[in-house]
């Protein structure tokens, strides 16, 4: 084999064993990159080159309002403003990890925002309650949210409308 066989064979392989390496690449600045007023936070801990799983799984949710928070339940779209509360239960299916949750109540031009958590059951169980009364009468309106990386609402995950009479 000559020498110019021999350079062609090396840079060959040479050419061959770079390409199966894995590439080093930039990762792109994401908001966790940044700091409230904007600017690029000073820790480099925080950045890498490896992008971090971001991607959540699909969560598929059952849910009953009633009267009764515990014991036997009755799903209700109306209740009575003497009932004093408004109980919802959830049941997250395929869920493996608890997840933040915001849950947000809706009557007329009020709007209550309560955070929580969204539990892996395969029952249903009390997630949240709002109080009712008289003066509550109404359209209601009870959606619940997954919060987001940086937790902001983010995916509706449940939405529903009752009336108090």
């Amino acid at each position: 084999m000559g020498t110019a066989c021999q350079v062609f064979c090396l840079r060959t392989v040479s050419l061959a064993f770079a390409l199966l390496l894995p590439a080093c690449v930039d990762a792109p600045i994401t908001q966790a990159h940044l700091a409230p007023d904007g600017q690029l936070r000073a820790s480099l801990e925080q950045f890498s080159a490896r992008p971090q799983a971001s991607a959540r799984q699909a969560v598929q949710v059952a849910a009953v309002l009633a009267e009764q928070a515990t014991g036997a339940l009755e799903d209700a779209a109306e209740f009575s403003a003497s009932a004093g509360a408004v109980h919802l239960h959830l049941r997250a299916d395929s869920l493996m990890e608890p997840r933040p949750v915001t849950f947000v109540w809706t009557h007329a031009e009020a709007r209550e925002v309560v955070q929580g958590v969204l539990a892996p059951t395969t029952t249903l169980t009390l997630a949240a309650s709002h109080p009712i009364s008289p003066e509550s009468t109404g359209k209601w309106e009870v959606e619940v949210y997954a919060m987001d990386a940086a937790g902001a609402a983010g995916e509706l995950l449940f939405r529903r409308e009752f009336l108090v009479l």
